[in-house]
């Protein structure tokens, strides 16, 4: 029987952990999840032993900083470790997603569409500027943008914009022998693809490290420069249908949802949505679990 792994990055609100996990629990599936190693006192064996049918791992931990490398880090850990199995599919969530579809459902379509990459790709001109400038700056800093220490971040920020303006005024800039693509780093692919972007990473090191917000660039780009652009399930600009999301950037950044979302959310087309926060509204997230587990009866 072919096997899917889920790989979760989580930092916070276990509530949703807790229950993503028992919404994924299925013998058709794995779980591999990265706890971010600022997390402490987490309790590992309570969220290993939720699952009763799916295999739960936990990866080694690094800190993961928003906006840094350390972003594409944490996601090569988790596809280094479920790629020692080799899974027909490899879904990339986080901790606060949910699955919005019975997880059998979810596996049946991917079996049907075997061989598809469900990546959203945004092909804008605006977004692909800002997305060239990336990685085409060296960006330093960034482990300390998000820093809680206004000290830090002020300082941090500052050094960083005379650094970038600084590289734009002498016309230094990185040079990347291929085109550039941007899209969600939430995406849903196939052991072959895992497996070349594993046999990449001294590439993905080289040109995406010292960028910024690159988690979002370096499988898009990857993928656009070689023959797996041709299995991409859909290249419509900036189509989350294309890596079966619900996410709303119209009305947030993005949008965390409620409860008065939950019709549109299952009646929805997609398989995984994002993001919720269980202290923003806990209903939703109760009232979607409730639905899939008794979808399983």
């Amino acid at each position: 029987m072919n096997k899917h792994a889920y790989l979760i990055q989580a930092h916070d609100d276990f509530y949703i952990l807790e229950h993503l996990i028992k919404m994924i629990d299925n013998e058709v599936n794995d779980i591999y999840i990265h706890i971010d190693k600022k997390v402490k006192d987490f309790d590992f064996n309570y969220y290993k032993n939720l699952a009763k049918k799916s295999s739960v791992y936990f990866t080694k931990r690094i800190d993961v900083r928003w906006g840094s490398y350390k972003q594409i880090q944490s996601e090569l850990i988790l596809f280094t470790e479920a790629y020692k199995k080799h899974y027909t599919y490899y879904h990339l969530l986080s901790g606060i997603d949910l699955i919005i579809k019975p997880s059998k459902e979810i596996y049946e379509f991917f079996e049907k569409n075997k061989g598809y990459e469900f990546i959203t790709f945004d092909n804008h001109n605006k977004v692909m500027e800002s997305a060239e400038e990336r990685i085409n700056y060296y960006h330093f800093f960034t482990n300390n943008f998000r820093s809680k220490n206004r000290i830090i971040h002020k300082i941090s920020c500052s050094l960083h914009s005379r650094i970038i303006n600084f590289q734009k005024s002498k016309n230094i800039k990185r040079k990347v022998p291929f085109e550039i693509r941007k899209g969600s780093n939430w995406v849903s692919i196939t052991d072959e693809l895992v497996g070349y972007i594993l046999q990449n990473k001294a590439f993905i090191k080289k040109y995406f490290k010292n960028s910024y917000c690159a988690d979002e660039l370096f499988i898009q780009t990857l993928v656009y420069n070689s023959k797996f652009y041709e299995k991409v399930y859909s290249k419509i600009d900036n189509d989350y249908n294309g890596s079966k999301r619900f996410i709303d950037w119209e009305r947030g950044n993005p949008y965390i949802f409620k409860e008065s979302d939950y019709n549109k959310i299952i009646n929805s087309n997609r398989f995984f949505a994002r993001k919720f926060n269980s202290k923003v509204d806990k209903n939703i997230v109760d009232k979607i679990y409730a639905y899939i587990e008794g979808e399983k009866r």
